[in-house]
């Protein structure tokens, strides 16, 4: 398998096309962002109504794909990230990414919960402990937020990505990574192994295994084993789509329902391929990077802070205005906890987790400096030779030393 791989060392140059930064990454988040967002005002029961709008809806319905392509772009962007680092410094990079803005919305939207603006749920304090963690997924603790159990399959990804970095991550490690992980998988399902399933995220997997692929086509340009891996990515994501409860097909019908579906998820992996492949490098304007940063905190808080305004604002603005205020109320909170919150927390924490990482060639840098000054000062003073007993040396007299 490993034979037919392009002969490139760990330390290959990378085949960059276009810009460092993929800009149309940021975009491509922003509208992944946006199409949950729409999905979730659409359909929330705050309208008091199943049907608020029922042409909008048949386009919005859709929005909730938009978590598939993020879990494909993250695929794409965390090989990226991880790529010549140590696993100590992704992690690092990857917790100051992800736990200023979460800590914000538990806090922040615990608080409007226990205060009574709920969605849904009132959350008890140890509910609210277990998610300021990340990790109430694993403990089996109900989210506080709908949204943040795609914050689990991330997690589980970084430190599946962390463990490949430990070993180093190579072109054909990565090829190995793959193969390993699509047929586990494959294995998993068969024996319905839950420890292999809770590692290896069926769900999430067929897209970050297709994400991790696109990247490599991306760096080192296109060969077979990466063009089977996308192939393989997109076939487990179209088989297990189409065996979920569509609500596409009770609203179309099967045929075009399941049609519609499969034409959603592939038009999200022919939009990576064109990143992949240098197809969409003209969209490179600045602006996109500010749209990108608006991405994590608009998922986190938009649909409580929707909810609530849409319960309030419906019926005294109407379904149409209320729809583009809350849009925009959301849009402003988002902005607001990434001034507020990200661009101040992130480095210092990023700073403060990487100075962790090398506590201990510190203190044994400090420990050494002792030492060596304890022997130069020991080595500085020489030590006079007995001298020779005085026949008539005073009474008070000491030898030095003596």
């Amino acid at each position: 398998m490993l034979a037919a791989a392009p002969r490139v060392g760990p330390d290959a140059p990378a085949i960059l096309r276009g810009p460092s930064r993929l800009r149309v990454l940021d975009l491509l988040r922003f509208c992944a962002a946006l199409g949950v967002v729409l999905f979730h005002f659409g359909e929330t029961r705050a309208w008091g109504t199943p049907n608020a709008f029922p042409a909008l809806s048949a386009v919005t319905m859709f929005g909730v794909y938009g978590v598939r392509l993020f879990f494909l772009i993250s695929g794409f962007v965390i090989l990226m990230s991880a790529w010549g680092r140590t696993a100590g410094h992704f992690a690092a990079s990857r917790i100051a990414r992800l736990y200023p803005a979460y800590w914000a919305s538990v806090l922040v939207l615990g608080a409007l919960a226990v205060g009574g603006l709920i969605t849904d749920h009132r959350p008890t304090f140890a509910e609210l402990l277990a998610n300021l963690t990340m990790l109430q997924h694993g403990l089996r603790v109900r989210d506080l937020e709908i949204v943040y159990w795609t914050l689990w399959q991330e997690l589980v990804f970084y430190v599946l990505i962390a463990c490949f970095a430990a070993i180093g991550i190579t072109y054909r490690r990565c090829l190995a990574f793959l193969g390993g992980w699509v047929f586990l998988l494959v294995i998993a399902e068969r024996v319905d192994a839950d420890l292999l399933q809770a590692v290896l995220l069926p769900f999430s997997a067929p897209y970050f295994i297709a994400g991790m692929a696109l990247f490599l086509i991306h760096r080192f340009g296109g060969s077979t084993f990466p063009w089977l891996f996308v192939g393989a990515g997109w076939a487990l994501a179209i088989v297990s789509v189409l065996g979920e409860k569509l609500p596409a097909v009770g609203r179309f019908g099967p045929a075009l329902g399941s049609a519609l579906v499969v034409g959603v998820i592939s038009l999200i992996f022919l939009v990576m391929v064109a990143v992949a492949v240098g197809a969409l490098d003209r969209l490179d304007w600045r602006w996109l990077t500010a749209l990108g940063a608006l991405t994590y905190p608009l998922y986190l808080f938009h649909h409580h802070v929707g909810f609530l305004l849409i319960q309030a604002l419906h019926e005294p603005l109407g379904n149409r205005l209320a729809l583009p205020v809350a849009t925009a109320a959301a849009l402003a909170v988002a902005y607001a906890v990434h001034r507020v919150v990200e661009r101040p927390l992130q480095p210092r924490l990023r700073a403060a987790l990487e100075r962790s990482l090398t506590v201990d060639v510190t203190v044994d840098a400090r420990v050494d400096a002792r030492v060596d000054v304890t022997v130069d000062v020991t080595a500085a003073v020489p030590v006079p030779p007995t001298p020779a007993p005085l026949a008539e040396a005073p009474a008070a007299y000491l030898p030095r030393g003596g």
